[in-house]
């Protein structure tokens, strides 16, 4: 393979390394755009259960009421506390179920949000590839022109002068 062949090759894959980058983040950006739709969804939930609790302590707090002026007893004392005991209970199932919405939904705006980050990781990895695939490219090709390689040239002589005589020899 000539050097003008392994240039090109090189600015070939060093191109292709650029674009699967941004092919890959173009990726990691649908798939962020499907997670934060999945948050939404849960957002959704999360109102829907809401009104759903709010209606349930409406519905309960009138028919305590309704049943307790049908018994002939004014809403007092043990009636009344057994009425705020009931709200408050529906309450806190209502407080848990909310909390663990929004855990779920913070969760898939976390996960949206490192799929962008990979989507922009790929793109940076995809410059270093090309840059490093065009440096060994080019290194290549220059050593196929017959450009000096780097480093010494020729291996250091090892060879002694044995026209004069050592001193151990003059003895």
């Amino acid at each position: 393979m000539g050097a003008a062949t392994l240039v090109a090759l090189t600015a070939v894959t060093a191109a292709s390394q650029i674009g699967q980058g941004y092919a890959q983040k173009a990726e990691a950006k649908y798939n962020a755009t499907i997670l934060e739709g999945q948050a939404g969804m849960i957002q959704i939930q999360k109102d829907i259960e809401n009104a759903q609790y709010e209606r349930l302590k409406a519905r309960t707090w009138s028919t305590s009421m309704a049943q307790t002026a049908g018994a002939g007893l004014k809403p007092t004392g043990s009636a009344a506390a057994v009425m705020l005991d009931t709200q408050t209970q529906i309450g806190i199932d209502q407080a848990v179920g909310q909390f663990n919405f929004e855990m779920q939904k913070q969760y898939k705006q976390g996960e949206a949000d490192a799929m962008r980050r990979k989507g922009k990781m790929a793109v940076q990895a995809g410059w270093t590839n090309a840059f490093t695939t065009m440096l060994q490219g080019g290194y290549q090709a220059s050593t196929r022109l017959g450009q000096p390689k780097l480093g010494p040239t020729s291996p250091p002589s090892t060879k002694t002068d044995k026209s004069s005589p050592s001193k151990n020899q003059q003895r």
